[in-house]
């Protein structure tokens, strides 16, 4: 139905910040991932902007986009995947609203390389489309979901390869249970066909953060090997102030059992790094050092114990603990699958590179 009233526009907008909360709240939304939008009438929609978190989110930030040729109204940049959401409208003249989610189990089912996932949801046959892989904002993956869309005219959630959901509706209740249903859906996969079963989540071992230039542990009984591990963490790294020991089943498990992570997930090879090396023994090359802390890599694994998430301020660290146990489930999931689709060393690199300078520049706005 169209919003033909400037009142109407009003409440959609409120509405998208009241789903969007709602979804952040139950884990399918987390700080600025992800975007919902809703169609206006045929030639527009609203959409979330782009790089602010859920919780901030007013009416006047739900941006306005022409569907024909993605212009907007307003200061406020619209998300970076507006020409996603444009082409399903395009697509799916029936739907009126859309969630995408970079949600666990279905962004980990995506990383498989397989062209669906044929899964079960309540005893009920499900099939779910995986559209193929292009860097994300790009014209090429606008152009395969709406390949994908147009293919199966009749499935409301597709997943995008390495990359997350769209899930729509004709409302919002709609696009929203596909989302809860492609997610327990996906998370049955990964269980009968990965034998992959692990609860998602941080769970944490030993933190700190630095007050006045010194080390503050959170708790006092930090073992003094874990303090020199967070000693040479902040210097070498002088621009993390945070750090969190993220001790979550998955990513212990890779701590154990990998040497190389690769990135599966858009989000790992943005926010974490586009090469993460894993200690496979206790003593490294030279016989002193091994654990590998490098400048532009926001995870450092710990042998058998782990893995350290740094970043400037808690959420940035948090941020980088919730991203690598999703990454390591993805891992887990595609080496007991037997194959998978990893990112290529450039795609990582320039995802990598273009997340840290919009984010700093974001800083910068947000500093100002």
């Amino acid at each position: 139905m169209a919003i033909t009233t400037n009142e109407e526009l009003l409440e959609a907008k409120k509405h998208i910040i009241e789903v969007s909360r709602e979804l952040a709240e139950v884990g399918l939304l987390v700080r600025t991932w992800g975007n919902i939008s809703q169609r206006v009438d045929e030639n527009s929609f609203i959409i979330t902007p782009s790089g602010i978190k859920y919780d901030d989110l007013t009416p006047d930030m739900i941006v306005k986009v022409k569907i024909s040729d993605l212009s907007y109204e307003g200061d406020v940049l619209p998300s970076s995947e507006k020409a996603v959401h444009a082409a399903c409208y395009k697509a799916r003249r029936d739907v009126d609203f859309i969630v995408h989610t970079h949600q666990v189990y279905a962004s980990c089912a995506g990383t498989l390389g397989i062209k669906k996932i044929l899964t079960y949801f309540d005893d009920t046959d499900m099939v779910i489309p995986v559209a193929p892989y292009a860097l994300p904002g790009t014209e090429k993956l606008a152009s395969n979901v709406e390949m994908t869309v147009k293919k199966y005219p009749d499935i409301n959630g597709i997943i995008m390869a390495n990359h997350g959901t769209i899930c729509m509706g004709v409302n919002s209740k709609e696009a929203v249970f596909e989302a809860e249903r492609m997610e327990v859906a996906c998370h049955n996969f990964l269980v009968d066909v990965c034998k992959t079963d692990m609860n998602h989540g941080v769970e944490v071992g030993f933190n700190s953060h630095l007050e006045n230039g010194e080390i503050v542990y959170d708790s006092p009984d930090t073992p003094i090997r874990v303090k020199e591990i967070h000693e040479k963490i902040y210097k070498k790294r002088p621009d993390v102030k945070f750090i969190v020991h993220n001790k979550s089943e998955a990513v212990m498990t890779v701590s154990r059992r990998a040497s190389h992570m690769r990135p599966l997930l858009d989000d790992f090879a943005q926010l974490i790094g586009y090469s993460v090396k894993v200690p496979s023994n206790e003593h490294g090359k030279d016989g002193q050092s091994y654990h590998n802390i490098k400048k532009n890599v926001n995870a450092i694994f710990s042998l058998n114990d782990g893995a350290y998430c740094v970043g400037s301020t808690y959420d940035d660290a948090m941020a980088v603990a919730i991203v690598l146990d999703k990454g390591c489930i993805a891992y887990i999931s595609v080496m007991r699958n037997g194959e998978g689709h990893y990112l290529s060393l450039w795609e990582s690199y320039k995802m990598n590179r273009h997340y840290r300078k919009s984010y700093s520049k974001l800083a910068d706005k947000k500093g100002n």
